[in-house]
């Protein structure tokens, strides 16, 4: 039997630890089933950072838990076979227990899920052409991109370590296994102990995108639970119709703006101007079609200015450039 069957069958029969308890709580709490519910429950299971994350928990009220139990043993009255055929099934009436329980500890978890708490907040704003590094109250150091605005307290105080940002970060979290650290950017929620990732999501951008290059952390969207991935080293998650598609890490140049580098490889010029617009905050606008055929290498600082930058793009392929000062706008032609 799996891991995870099992798992289920001694929570059925009220034989879990405590841990295990809050595992399929909060499992069932995310809205996750089958085959999503299996790698879940397998990586809390194999990895020492979640363990601890889960270990600093609050305990799920017994209560609580009966109810899903008897719910869960009526559905697997049904007939089954080896491979759990109803498992699916069974499960989402599981998860639709645990999200409709009208309790405090229910309500205070899922708000915290969704937003920061409530305490005073500094912000700090870069300017567009530059890049910020500074270091929380809990040793955490984080990196800021051009245009990014990020909100954090003095002091971290509850059981959780909560940012909001906007733009683009690189995280080096200070571990703490008692005081998860949870960035909330973009309509999503990114949970980690103690790691390095990345984080892009800049306001007035559909796009969205975390990337993963030590530790583990936890991708989940704030206004649907269903959506939430668990990354690996090296690998990144973005949003792709609205959705979190996973995918590996192929060119690590990117991270590179924290050595305040705009860095780039057979990148489509149209793909490197919006890179341009978020980093100087300024509208380019293409109108030279020949340039679809024009994916250019190479880096630059940001400190040397988008005219710079622009002037040595001509030596690739030719084209003209004009500034609307009044509108702070670039046409290339």
């Amino acid at each position: 039997m799996d891991q995870w069957q099992s798992l289920l069958e001694r929570f059925l029969r009220n034989e879990c630890t405590e841990r295990e308890n809050k595992i399929v709580y909060h499992a069932l709490r995310d809205g996750l089933i089958d085959d999503e519910f299996r790698r879940a429950i397998e990586f809390v299971m194999n990895d020492q950072e979640t363990v601890a994350y889960i270990d600093s928990m609050q305990p799920v009220p017994e209560d609580v838990l009966k109810i899903i139990r008897s719910r869960l043993k009526k559905q697997k009255t049904k007939p089954v076979d080896k491979q759990w055929r109803v498992i699916t099934e069974w499960l989402k009436i599981a998860a639709a227990v645990v999200i409709t329980l009208s309790i405090s500890w229910l309500v205070f978890h899922a708000k915290t899920a969704k937003e920061p708490a409530q305490t005073a907040m500094n912000t700090i704003n870069v300017p567009a052409g530059q890049n910020v590094n500074l270091i929380l109250a809990d040793g955490t150091n984080i990196w800021l991109n051009a245009r990014t605005t990020l909100k954090y307290p003095s002091v971290f105080t509850g059981n959780h370590r909560e940012v909001i940002l906007e733009g683009e970060g690189f995280f080096d979290i200070t571990r703490d296994h008692k005081k998860t650290f949870v960035v909330h950017a973009g309509g999503y929620n990114i949970r980690a102990l103690g790691t390095q990732f990345n984080v892009e999501a800049y306001p007035n951008s559909n796009d969205f995108s975390a990337s993963l290059l030590k530790g583990s952390v936890q991708v989940t969207s704030s206004t649907d639970t269903s959506q939430i991935i668990i990354l690996q080293p090296n690998t990144m998650v973005r949003k792709h119709e609205n959705q979190l598609v996973c995918e590996a890490i192929t060119d690590f140049n990117h991270y590179r703006w924290r050595d305040g580098l705009i860095s780039f490889n057979s990148t489509p010029f149209n793909t490197l101007m919006v890179k341009f617009e978020k980093c100087y905050g300024i509208k380019i606008v293409v109108e030279n079609n020949h340039l679809n055929d024009y994916a250019p290498t190479g880096k630059f600082r940001q400190s040397d200015g988008i005219d710079y930058a622009l002037r040595v793009l001509q030596r690739g392929f030719p084209f003209r450039f004009e500034r609307d000062e009044e509108n702070h706008v670039i046409y290339i032609k």
